[in-house]
């Protein structure tokens, strides 16, 4: 998974939500049980093993050795250290294509000619992520306000694509319609505060400038939060993109 900075593998999984079950049945109904199934980019596989809870044969691939090494081992899934735009997968292997929070980093062109190359005829290619998070009104204004400005200059050009949702790529496919999912996190401060130390941005941030600053900007959102050693809801709005090579 491109974009995978200071934080070990085991801390970076552990920031991570999990992804809607609703969602992973939504795409258990798009293709066969006995599909053969690629998390491209997979990290340390959490969507290969909630993927392989639906699919006979998961193949995952991650550009890092060290998200591979660290990912959770399971008896349907196959990992292997691999770039998005080349791999040793045989012509017209996949019936399902899977890009988990990742899109944004690849080499797009060259990564269309391998999914097209893997793909079979009629198969489908779904991507999805996430772009911000909604806590309440409070905690949302102590992000807006004294985090997200100190990280600002700091976020990679390729997270742009991820805010908007990948509405400024163009998929050579024919897009299909795709139900709404929600993603809701159930956390605490704490576990707010370790995900936004995941983000890229926050990752450059540190490497630059230390974590003091940081931790400092995050004080007025330990104190917005409502319920202080409770967890609460954290809205994760969850964007999907599907669609079949014409």
């Amino acid at each position: 998974m491109r974009g995978f900075d200071g934080l070990s593998s085991s801390n970076y999984s552990r920031t991570r939500p999990l992804y809607p079950a609703e969602f992973y049945y939504w795409l258990f109904q798009q293709v066969n049980a006995s599909s053969v199934v690629w998390d491209c980019a997979c990290g340390t596989g959490q969507a290969s093993v909630d993927l392989a809870a639906y699919f006979d044969q998961i193949e995952a691939s991650d550009i890092s050795e060290s998200q591979i090494n660290a990912a959770t081992p399971h008896r349907r899934v196959t990992y292997q250290v691999s770039p998005a735009e080349m791999t040793h997968y045989p012509d017209q292997h996949f019936d399902l294509v899977c890009v988990a929070h990742a899109l944004h980093w690849f080499d797009l062109d060259a990564f269309w000619k391998e999914l097209k190359r893997v793909l079979k005829p009629g198969g489908l290619f779904v991507c999805w992520g996430y772009n911000r998070l909604l806590i309440g009104e409070a905690e949302d204004h102590a992000i807006s306000q004294h985090v997200m400005p100190l990280l600002a200059p700091y976020w990679p050009q390729q997270s742009r694509l991820l805010w908007n949702e990948y509405r400024d790529i163009i998929f050579p496919l024919d897009l299909i319609d795709v139900p709404e999912f929600e993603l809701v996190c159930h956390w605490s401060v704490a576990q707010v505060k370790d995900f936004i130390f995941s983000w890229s941005g926050a990752q450059e941030f540190i490497v630059q400038h230390g974590e003091d600053a940081l931790l400092t900007s995050l004080e007025p959102l330990e104190k917005a939060w409502r319920t202080s050693n409770q967890k609460q809801d954290v809205n994760l709005p969850f964007f999907v993109k599907a669609g079949r090579f014409n």
